[in-house]
């Protein structure tokens, strides 16, 4: 039998934890079917921090079975208040563990502590008394009169088993703001982790239980995405699947939903985002604002900010301005260590992940020319570990590669616009449609542009403010569906529809 746990320190914040290591079904841990484990690395480093249980086909048909039979038993004859009462549960324990579930984030995906993986726990707590509080408050249907001796009614019933696949930038949050809305709808859950990030929802699943959760209600299957990502979206007894992660990838799985059972699709895929700053903006609210949309967790956003499009009579002192609040605010600290206060700016999260941001700068600097600034000298010296200094690059073409595609980490382009329309134009060439922002004073224009651009989230002087109450999502290839918000249930509820007659027998 494979040890399905681990003992894990850590020093910094003198935390000791017992760390899961199996797939989590029927509310226990177990072995894979096969044996087969993956290595975890800590991207601060580039050590291994431990080994967990690979689900593969055999596992995920396991968990399905599982979840079926805790939606047919019992989740679906639990009542909305109960529903309540587990996820309040949930929240205590959370708020108890707030420490501990942020270091392993900060452990595993090499965020900063203090500035981010804390941030984070902040949201998820946020979302889960939101979802408590609200779940009996969502699922309602509505009465309709037809005539006289007829009327229908319509019912909001949960879907059954629910697939959900979280990605690597935001391990526990993303899981979270998919798990809570799922389970306050009355669904039962399958959920994977990143294999690059799955310690922290490995112990997050140690909470589920003890908040009483029933088994099968929640099953954690960490793995590979090519076995059981595959195997989560071809599966005939899977009702829907959400997936957050790369465009290609979320192609992958709308395309097996449609070669298997035609299982409801929440997608939410890649971005390329724009921040417009027009001149009668407050520049320096602007520059901060724009600075943590970008680098912010290394960039690695889906939403960032990563095309920052500046009116031309301003270009050069923002520009200016940009390099010099970049260098002064958004640094590695002298330890290179996430843990330390002093890190606000965290590894990216693999050698991988290294090598193609690293690819990008190269084709910049080299290939297309581009004038580039770095907050420090690149590679990072004294850094053992996958640290990419912040980077911007100036008077960026519309055909560069760096402005054309999500390179997923601290790397942004500016350029220039000359007025409304063409600024609009701008924003608006591109594939993805997932977030935006605007900075200006003049309250027209700033709605204009919330009416006019092609994206699912605006921000009006401000960025990559995310709110639990708010619907999230994207237009184009960044995506299909909402999450958060009243959204993130009704995602996970589908329409009955009644009929009744009262018409007397003749």
């Amino acid at each position: 039998m494979p040890n399905l746990y681990t003992d894990l320190e850590i020093p910094q914040l003198e935390i000791s934890l017992k760390q899961p290591l199996g797939l989590f079904i029927n509310n226990e841990f177990c072995p894979s079917s096969d044996g087969k484990t993956i290595e975890t690395v800590n991207p601060a480093t580039g050590e291994p921090i431990t080994s967990f249980q690979a689900a593969n086909e055999e596992d995920v048909d396991k968990a399905v079975k599982a979840a079926r039979a805790a939606f047919d038993n019992v989740w679906s004859k639990t009542s909305s208040e109960q529903r309540g009462i587990y996820l309040s549960n949930l929240l205590k324990l959370i708020e108890e563990e707030e420490d501990t579930l942020a270091a392993l984030e900060t452990l595993d995906s090499g965020k900063p502590f203090h500035s981010n993986a804390k941030q984070d726990l902040a949201q998820i707590m946020e979302l889960t008394r939101y979802y408590a509080g609200a779940v009996d408050k969502f699922n309602m249907g509505e009465t309709i009169p037809l005539s006289f001796d007829k009327f229908a009614y319509t019912l909001k019933v949960p879907f059954g088993v629910v697939a959900q696949i979280v990605p690597w930038n935001y391990p526990l949050a993303m899981a979270c703001r998919k798990l809570q809305g799922a389970l306050a709808a009355g669904n039962t859950v399958i959920i994977k982790p990143a294999e690059n990030t799955s310690l922290s929802l490995l112990y997050f699943a140690t909470l589920i239980k003890k908040a009483g959760f029933p088994p099968g209600v929640v099953n954690v299957v960490p793995g590979y995405g090519s076995v059981v990502g595959k195997a989560l979206g071809t599966h005939m007894d899977i009702d829907k699947i959400s997936f957050t992660g790369s465009t290609k990838v979320g192609g992958s799985v709308l395309e097996a939903s449609g070669q298997s059972n035609l299982k409801d699709i929440t997608l939410e895929c890649g971005g390329k985002s724009p921040a417009l700053v027009f001149e009668d903006a407050d520049l320096d609210k602007a520059i901060k604002w724009v600075a943590n949309g970008i680098f912010f967790n290394s960039g690695q956003i889906c939403t960032a900010n990563s095309r920052v499009y500046v009116q031309s009579s301003i270009y050069d002192k923002f520009v200016e301005k940009f390099k010099e609040t970049s260098k002064k605010e958004w640094d590695f600290g002298g330890k290179f260590d996430p843990f330390d206060k002093d890190c606000v700016v965290g590894p990216v999260i693999s050698s991988t992940q290294y090598d193609r941001i690293k690819g990008f700068i190269e084709l910049g600097k080299k290939e297309e020319k581009l004038s580039m600034f770095q907050t420090s000298e690149f590679p990072v010296d004294g850094a053992k570990g996958y640290f990419i200094p912040p980077t911007i690059f100036t008077d960026v073409p519309e055909t560069s590669k760096l402005l054309r595609d999500e390179i997923f980490g601290p790397v942004v382009v500016v350029s220039k616009f000359e007025n409304y329309n063409d600024a609009l134009k701008l924003a608006n060439d591109t594939y993805y449609g997932l977030a935006s922002a605007v900075f200006t004073r003049d309250i027209k224009k700033a709605h204009m542009f919330a009416r006019d651009i092609k994206a699912g989230t605006v921000w009006i002087n401000q960025t990559n403010q995310e709110e639990a109450k708010v619907p999230f999502g994207g237009f184009k290839m960044s995506g299909i569906g909402r999450e958060s918000g009243d959204t993130g249930v009704d995602n996970y509820l589908q329409i009955k529809s009644v009929h009744v007659d009262l018409s007397l027998d003749k």
